[in-house]
């Protein structure tokens, strides 16, 4: 149980720096498909950061 909240953990940091990332890209960027596309990715990290937050709250809660 401690091996998949710290997994998770994991998860939630690397899709937290992902979005970082392509929020960086998506104000550099040099056209509307660039900047759109990175938006998007930075979005979809972050919906996976919250998904895995929330599975962690359950398991938490649940223990």
């Amino acid at each position: 149980m401690i091996q998949v909240r710290v997994e998770l953990g994991s998860l939630i940091r690397a899709c937290e720096a992902a979005a970082q990332t392509h929020i960086h890209y998506a104000r550099h960027a040099h056209t509307e498909f660039q900047r759109s596309f990175h938006e998007r990715r930075a979005a979809e990290a972050l919906q996976r950061a919250h998904r895995y937050r929330q599975e962690l709250q359950q398991l938490s809660h649940g223990s």
